[in-house]
């Protein structure tokens, strides 16, 4: 008997020895286990900060890129606008040209019947002359000898008069010279005004033509620098991309490392000893739609859109194996409901949450639970509940399980 409270007395020593070691191991290891969630998860954020600054990088090439096309768009079409006019001008230019030797060879061609005009005109001023120094001898002695060879009155009362209409025949056909040869010289006077006016237009559009030729050599100058900016941005573009790359695998390396750190809490918690009854419930009491559905696209889970701060309930019994934030998550809950009596276990995750969870690791809880609420944290487009389910550690359908 007092054997028996000796033992009694030894046993509730060891237990309360036990117990303390207990607490004292959990009070050691919990901190540890949230210290090394809180460093991976804050790794996790580094290297998505890392890739979103790349990302944007990306972006900032992608635009500068596109801005020297469009530059480069415009440019090629000023410059084939300028071309046009070009080709239009010179046509215009060889046109004058055409013109210009003609109105030359009209203007030779007149001068060339005012000089003739004008030697006719001369031939028959020297004429005249002539006759009238042979008149002038008449009147001085020789009429008396042309009257005396008169045979009738007839030519002696008319000598006069033919004098007279001889001198004023001369003087006439000179006047008709004169305005021919003047008529001439006007009609050579227009010609040379109408070829001024042609060389002026043809000198306008040579400038024109000059100044054309000195945007198109500017214009192919700034062509060449939109041709170096696009590659420089092609450049900085593929090198953000190969750096992207290298950033998202160690996004993946990051996320991977808090994932299995998360699959070990699980597992962790797995080991407890809840059986599932399989009855599973809905985790929302109403939604609008399903947004996505689970293998769409690599979908992982079951997209619920519902309103922003709708509660968010766990489908059946189990213990939270995590409660925080992921970055693509956002606030989440992954919730252990054990395993069913063929062996198999299975796990739920509820992402985009609006708020931190109400629930937190190492609770248990039971169907219908509140866990949070909906909203669109981490990498979300909208109001939605995100839901994963896996079965045996792998993913599958959550509609398999539930209306």
């Amino acid at each position: 008997m007092k054997f028996s409270r000796r033992f009694k007395r030894v046993a509730s020593a060891l237990l309360a020895v036990t117990m303390a070691f207990v607490m004292t191991f959990s009070t050691d290891v919990m901190p540890m286990a949230d210290s090394k969630q809180d460093q991976l998860k804050a790794e996790v954020e580094a290297k998505q900060a890392e890739l979103d600054k790349v990302n944007a990088a990306i972006k900032e090439a992608k635009d500068n890129k596109a801005n020297a096309v469009a530059v480069k768009s415009q440019l090629e079409d000023q410059k084939t606008l300028i071309l046009s006019q070009i080709s239009l001008i010179s046509d215009q230019i060889t046109d004058l040209q055409s013109q210009i030797y003609e109105k030359q060879t009209q203007i030779d061609e007149k001068q060339i019947e005012v000089d003739n005009k004008q030697a006719e005109y001369d031939q028959r001023w020297a004429d005249f002359k002539q006759r009238m120094g042979a008149m002038q001898m008449l009147n001085d002695g020789g009429s008396i000898a042309l009257l005396s060879s008169a045979t009738n009155l007839y030519q002696l009362l008319t000598f006069a008069q033919t004098l007279e209409q001889i001198s004023s025949k001369d003087q006439s056909i000179c006047e008709e010279l004169e305005n021919q040869r003047a008529d001439l010289e006007a009609q050579r006077t227009d010609l040379e005004n109408a070829k001024a006016e042609l060389e002026a237009t043809q000198a306008s559009l040579e400038e024109q033509n000059t100044q054309l030729n000195n945007k198109q050599d500017e214009l192919a100058v700034n062509i060449a620098q939109a041709n170096e900016d696009i590659d420089e941005a092609t450049a900085q573009q593929e090198a953000a991309e190969e750096a992207a790359a290298e950033a998202r695998k160690k996004l993946d390396a990051a996320a991977a490392a808090l994932d299995a750190y998360l699959n070990a809490q699980n597992q962790k918690y797995g080991n407890a000893s809840i059986t599932c009854s399989l009855d599973f419930g809905r985790p929302l009491a109403t939604f609008k739609y399903i947004s996505c559905y689970f293998g769409g696209g690599g979908h992982r889970g079951t997209d619920y859109a519902a309103p922003g701060g709708t509660q968010i309930y766990t489908i059946a019994d189990g213990i939270v194996t995590a409660a925080t934030y992921h970055y693509s998550w956002g606030y989440y809950v992954q919730v252990y409901h054990g395993a069913d009596s063929n062996g198999n276990t299975y796990s739920t995750l509820y992402a985009h949450m609006n708020s931190a969870p109400v629930v937190s690791v190492g609770q248990t809880v039971t169907k219908g639970q509140l866990l949070g609420y909906v909203g669109t944290t981490g990498n979300s487009t909208g109001n939605h509940l995100h839901l994963e389910m896996k079965v045996n550690g792998v993913l599958t359908s959550v509609t398999n399980y539930i209306s």
